[in-house]
């Protein structure tokens, strides 16, 4: 239930903007938008509009600090593409799909990130999965009872439910960079969920959205559809104003893993020379074998018309036992900090497109009882260059 301090801080965020409230082509994972301007100007009545996106980088990364130092070249990347016709003065229908080409571009095991944890996989330790080949394949419809509300239905074979913010390679505070989180497997896992359906309800400055849809986690190569009955559920309030967002949301998800509850907050900011997220999320485990696993982060990019300096800070709580996956999980779980930090130049920064080379060097504390395995101070370095659609 909304508290009136939420709804007062609504208030002081909410402007009567028609297109930033209800504008559909903002959404980038699932009925998740970022704020801020569309990327792409809707069509006129009766009339269709293609869009497309794409980021990769191609990373050089160097692992030091156990005595073997492990160096390895690999991309992280995506491509997105979509139509939309707008129907009379009052609805539109929406298409749109994404994939992913790291499943060549990185090892089956994944790419090298110290204490990394992914649940599910053979060896989750030091290593992160490569994303899904199929991201997203949508079709979204809406209508509009009056100028400032919107009536929506989402479906996906595959997709992200009303569920937690944006995956960090597509919100706007996080897409500069050339690793995942050190929290994916508490934030983002359930992003690319299947059977997804949506029904949502907007006006200008408050979205509420209902999800059902099958919660599983694709394993080995990751080109497969992780396709199953309906056994998960969701809910989530988004509060927006033009350059501002704060989502609250919650899910039951389902049987492939232990039965878990999923709870998200974050507050997102978007403008033309800082991005930021703030956020967090909490795992509660059904099974008493398990414990809640919370996690914390904020993501800042500060840009100039060539220049990005990117920062992140996160809080993760990991299995008992972490990092060594032999040993069964516990009642209890271990806190883990990572820093990151960074900085891109675009050397080609005009038109629609992008291109850049920048570095992300990784800090974690708490490593000092595991100094005869990782060293003194284990640290990545990741090299890159970086591609992208200029919006």
């Amino acid at each position: 239930m909304i508290t009136r301090a939420v709804i007062a801080l609504s208030v002081l965020l909410s402007t009567t903007a028609f297109a930033q409230g209800l504008d559909p082509m903002r959404n980038v994972s699932g009925t998740t938008a970022n704020p801020g301007p569309s990327l792409w100007v809707p069509s006129s009545p009766g009339g269709w509009t293609f869009f497309h996106g794409f980021d990769a980088h191609v990373t050089y990364l160097s692992q030091t600090g156990p005595e073997e130092q492990e160096n390895e070249v690999f991309s992280t990347n995506w491509l997105g593409a979509g139509v939309h016709r707008n129907i009379g003065d009052r609805a539109f229908i929406l298409a749109r799909g994404r994939v992913s080409l790291e499943t060549t571009t990185i090892q089956e095991d994944g790419y090298p990130q110290f204490f990394q944890y992914v649940p599910g996989e053979l060896d989750p330790t030091d290593r992160m999965r490569a994303s899904d080949l199929f991201g997203e394949a949508a079709v979204q419809i809406g209508f509009r009872p009056t100028q400032t509300t919107l009536i929506s239905l989402y479906g996906a074979l595959v997709g992200q439910p009303a569920l937690g913010a944006a995956p960090a390679q597509l919100r706007q505070s996080g897409i500069d960079f050339a690793e995942a989180p050190f929290a994916y497997d508490i934030q983002e896992t359930y992003a690319d969920s299947t059977s997804v359906v949506t029904a949502g309800f907007a006006t200008s400055w408050i979205a509420l959205e209902a999800s059902a849809f099958h919660d599983a986690a694709t394993t080995g190569d990751h080109t497969d559809l992780a396709t199953g009955d309906i056994d998960s559920h969701s809910a989530r309030v988004t509060l927006m104003s033009p350059n501002a967002m704060i989502q609250v949301s919650r899910g039951e998800l389902g049987e492939d893993f232990a039965q878990r509850t999923v709870t998200s907050a974050s507050f997102t900011y978007n403008a033309s020379m800082i991005a930021a997220t703030a956020l967090w999320t909490r795992r509660e485990y059904e099974e008493d074998a398990f414990a809640s696993e919370t996690a914390y982060g904020l993501e800042l990019a500060l840009r100039g018309s060539r220049n990005t300096f990117m920062v992140r800070a996160e809080h993760v709580d990991r299995p008992s036992g972490f990092p060594f996956p032999n040993l069964p999980v516990g009642l209890t779980v271990e806190p883990a900090t990572h820093f990151t930090g960074g900085y891109l130049f675009d050397f080609i920064a005009g038109g629609r497109y992008r291109a850049g080379v920048g570095v992300n060097i990784d800090y974690r504390t708490q490593t000092r009882d595991l100094e005869e395995i990782y060293g003194h101070k284990p640290q990545g370095i990741y090299t890159f260059v970086r591609f992208r659609t200029g919006a």
